[in-house]
């Protein structure tokens, strides 16, 4: 198996400081079905996975003229942290079961750059690696990605766009757009929420980054905690094994269809390792780590969104509850045609609005509003700034505490703005 060393200031300790081991022997459990194993839990009488299909596994994806090295190989495979959930995944979709396989990210995701977009992003690419090695299994592929996202908005809608299909692993994408302070403890609240759900599915971080390789480094040190496996071509840029001219696209931020190949062929070469070595060791059981041991306090681990039809305003004036223009799965929420106003009664101790912004038309959309929670001033959001890109769900955080409370938050709109349209699309919430 590949297990890439890694050296990184912001974890504060260099790779031999950092425990990638399975569990102890402890904490070994035996599958009849597959495999048993002898007093101390130390060699495999049985084979796990039919040698057949090790022998006959998917290559990794073609990623064409580019050419790839070992070393590219071995650094882009970050850390292989944990590898039992993975393994697992590997044994149910051997037995011809259902496998779902679910994507959580932004743009890159969502295919941004990618022609056609649906078929060549790196989570189609990668998927089809285990319809390939697995023809006998029924593998569900879920792309939850949405362009100029961030974890705040991953980890509000993963009940909704991801949980609910009780996935089996999970590919966590977020490090070009965690950029903001609260990303942190949104992205560690990510990770534990996925781990700890109830069908306790792998998860993978992808480290992606823009030309210069840069990417949200407070993920690494939360991965290594949760022994979470880390792949990355951030890596790849910043040590000059890959050109961005030969990945990205003009734009400096989204891969072109050889980077999406690549991202794929990171993730397969690095399934491809675990499905080798599967064979020469017991199942061993992933333990989520205590939440004392989290990097955050993880106040957004049962985060989501509230809609119009779940969620009644207090207090309305020319705003309407409805369908609404959106990139979020639920299309229910509130719009205004005359800059109206609009209140909400919440018990919770984190929240945020979820709402429409645009570059286009200012005279419709140049509209304003403040924000306030408990009658007291939180912030102020507008429906238009001709700095942003086309038309996008945005958002902003108002509150964060350490316990729930009832809150009641009114939209005002501000003085000297002339646009009367406006959509909010959801309330973000943690109860």
């Amino acid at each position: 198996m590949i297990c890439a060393s890694l050296m990184l200031s912001s974890c504060g300790s260099s790779s031999s400081d950092i425990d990638t081991s399975k569990s102890s022997k402890d904490n070994v459990i035996t599958n009849k079905d597959t495999l048993t194993v002898d007093e101390n839990a130390t060699t495999v009488s049985e084979l796990r996975i039919s040698q057949d299909i090790i022998d006959n596994m998917a290559p990794a994806t073609d990623t064409g003229e580019l050419n790839i090295t070992d070393e590219i190989i071995e650094t882009g495979i970050l850390n292989s942290g944990d590898t039992s959930r993975l393994e697992s995944c590997m044994e149910k979709a051997s037995r011809g079961e259902e496998l779902t396989i679910a994507y959580l990210g932004g743009s890159i995701t969502d295919g941004s750059n990618a022609s056609p977009q649906e078929t060549s992003c790196y989570a189609y690419l990668s998927t089809q690696w285990w319809k390939d090695t697995f023809p006998n299994a029924n593998i569900r592929y879920i792309n939850a990605g949405i362009g100029d996202t961030d974890s705040w908005i991953g980890v509000h809608r993963a009940k909704e766009d991801v949980l609910k299909y009780s996935p089996d692993l999970v590919i966590v994408e977020y490090s070009v757009n965690d950029w903001q302070q609260l990303n942190k403890e949104t992205y560690d609240s990510l990770l534990r929420m996925l781990l700890t759900s109830d069908s306790s599915p792998a998860v993978i971080s992808l480290m992606l980054s823009h030309e210069t390789g840069g990417y949200a480094k407070e993920h690494a040190p939360i991965a290594f905690k949760y022994k979470v496996p880390m792949i990355s071509y951030s890596a790849l840029l910043t040590k000059g094994l890959v050109k961005w001219n030969d990945v990205g696209a003009a734009d400096k931020v989204h891969p072109k269809n050889s980077g999406h190949a690549l991202i794929a062929r990171l993730l397969t070469e690095f399934y491809r390792s675990v499905l080798s070595d599967i064979n020469s060791h017991p199942y061993t059981e992933y333990v989520v780590p205590d939440i004392s041991l989290s990097q955050t306090k993880c106040r957004y681990d049962n985060s989501r969104i509230l809609y119009s039809d779940e969620l009644s305003a207090t207090d309305s004036q020319d705003f309407e509850a409805g369908e609404v223009w959106t990139l979020l799965s639920n299309n229910n929420g509130w719009h205004t045609e005359n800059a109206g106003n609009i209140q909400f009664t919440l018990n919770a101790k984190e929240l945020g609005i979820l709402y429409i912004q645009t570059n286009t038309e200012p005279e419709k959309y140049d509209i304003c509003y403040e924000i306030y929670v408990d009658d007291v001033f939180s912030g102020t959001i507008s429906g238009y700034d001709k700095d942003t890109w086309g038309q996008h769900v945005k958002y902003e955080s108002i509150l964060l505490e350490d316990t729930a409370a009832e809150h009641v938050i009114s939209l005002v709109p501000k003085d000297g703005f002339p646009g009367k349209d406006f959509t909010i699309t959801g309330i973000g919430v943690t109860e």
